[in-house]
């Protein structure tokens, strides 16, 4: 059986040469394209970038460009799915959140995608993978 996984925000930071997670990026693509992992992205995950790249001062265009960018590169190497988000998933995020105050919005809303949708959590984040561990325990 294949690993079902989610990648989010942090991911596609790091699809950036210059990102110092860079080659572990890569190397989930490369996981992908071999069919060791299903590649699911959190739906969220390009608002999320989008909104982080606006904060930054970057114009609409280089959003664009950037988010276009992105996809080529996945693109390249598997064909990503995108669980959705609906208002079960918003509501299990909010519960999430008055659980664990260290998560932000996005960041929970990552891990109740996960959750409801039985995927292993595959990025960065230790405190949302803190937080799936402590959840999946009960």
């Amino acid at each position: 059986m294949v690993l079902r996984v989610l990648v989010e925000t942090g991911f596609m930071l790091a699809l950036n040469p210059r990102d110092k997670h860079h080659e572990w990026a890569m190397r989930v693509l490369e996981e992908a394209r071999s069919r060791e992992i299903l590649l699911y992205i959190s739906p969220v995950a390009p608002v999320e970038l989008s909104l982080i790249m606006r904060a930054k001062g970057y114009g609409e265009r280089d959003v664009a460009r950037a988010l276009n960018a992105v996809e080529a590169v996945v693109e390249r190497y598997a064909k990503p799915q995108y669980p959705r988000v609906g208002l079960r998933e918003l509501a299990y995020a909010a519960e999430l959140r008055a659980k664990y105050s260290e998560l932000t919005f996005f960041d929970s809303i990552h891990a109740a995608v996960a959750i409801i949708n039985d995927l292993t959590y595959y990025d960065l984040d230790q405190v949302i993978r803190d937080v799936i561990a402590a959840e999946l325990r009960g």
